[in-house]
């Protein structure tokens, strides 16, 4: 007669195999965890880079269609920084440009033809409470198509200043002549402009700067 084996795993080998499995599954989803936070983190510094990028397009557009940076607002604005109508100036952190102004179909006004000198608004860029904002403050002359806009959220008749960015922890504003010399505002024949902005995911804080550099447009 032939004896028979039942073949099978001991209840220590199961032991051992289980423990062996779950020291795996654990592994595997802290890795999957790490991996899904770097993901993220990558995500959102990616989305901020593009949304600091986005933001300085923006003002290198209208320094593009500018003649130059003002030291202060060449016009009256009502909402002007502690009530003073004249209280914007350009510095380290705000910019205030000289645009050229147009009228509703987009031609250039001139204020002195002969000379071919244009029409100027002033175009504010400012931080405030973590946002990055452009406030237009037009001349007010005759076929000016610009309107002065207000802070937000506006008011009746008074549109509110346009929000470039959001999350913004520092935008800096360097001026240089065309030596490559910081200068005042005035003089600057080209803007640096540098900004950082921070977001929070999985509770970490992320941040991206971005800088770039736009010469003023010749009169």
């Amino acid at each position: 007669m032939k004896k028979l084996h039942n073949c099978g795993f001991t209840l220590v080998e199961l032991l051992i195999t289980c423990v062996l499995i779950s020291i795996l599954a654990i592994a595997m989803a802290a890795f999957l965890t790490d991996w899904l936070q770097d993901y993220a983190i990558t995500n959102a510094r990616t989305n901020l880079l593009d949304n600091a990028e986005q933001a300085l397009d923006t003002v290198t557009s209208d320094i593009r269609l500018s003649g130059s940076a003002d030291d202060a607002n060449r016009w009256p604005d009502p909402n002007g920084p502690s009530g003073n109508q004249y209280g914007w100036s350009s510095n380290a952190n705000t910019l205030v440009l000289a645009k050229i102004a147009t009228d509703s179909s987009n031609n250039v006004i001139f204020s002195d033809p002969n000379n071919y000198i244009t029409l100027k608004d002033n175009e504010v860029y400012y931080v405030s409470s973590g946002s990055l904002y452009r406030r237009t403050i037009a001349s007010g002359q005759s076929g000016d198509a610009a309107v002065t806009t207000c802070p937000p959220p506006g008011s009746s008749g008074c549109p509110a200043d346009d929000l470039v960015a959001t999350g913004v922890t520092s935008f800096n504003v360097s001026y240089y002549d065309d030596n490559e010399n910081q200068v005042d505002p005035a003089s600057a024949r080209s803007i640096g402009l540098a900004i950082t902005l921070a977001s929070t995911t999985d509770g970490k804080t992320i941040t991206a700067t971005y800088s770039t550099r736009m010469v003023f447009r010749n009169e």
